[in-house]
């Protein structure tokens, strides 16, 4: 009887050692597929993360032509107001001595006005 306890023992103990190798081989297989998955992922991010710094130097590229036509308008505008400037105060420059030939001449057309009566 000894015998056969020690074969069903045996018997049982094969049957745990197979289900053992069953589920470690499982849990193998399922980690082999999610570190897969990871990689998988992984690859993805990087690729994005590659795109984004090509997006990173072109719109760096973009700003840098940008801020430059920024300058030369800004440029082009500070001479416009410079030159508007300068004709409004030769304007009003070339207005006051109009008007003080006009007083001038003026004063003297009454005077004539005066010594003729």
């Amino acid at each position: 009887m000894e015998c056969e306890n020690f074969l069903m023992s045996e018997k049982e103990l094969l049957r745990e050692y197979k289900n053992s190798i069953a589920l470690l081989t499982q849990e193998k297989n399922d980690a082999v597929k999610l570190a897969s998955e990871k990689d998988a992922r992984i690859k993805q991010l990087l690729i994005q993360v590659e795109n984004c710094n090509g997006d990173t130097q072109i719109m760096g590229k973009k700003i840098a032509e940008l801020e430059s036509k920024l300058k030369k308008k800004q440029k082009i505008k500070r001479v416009i107001d410079e030159k508007i400037t300068e004709i409004l105060e030769n304007s009003s420059k070339s207005e006051e001595k109009k008007d003080d030939e006009s007083v001038d001449k003026g004063g003297a057309d009454m005077l004539q006005d005066v010594y003729e009566k």
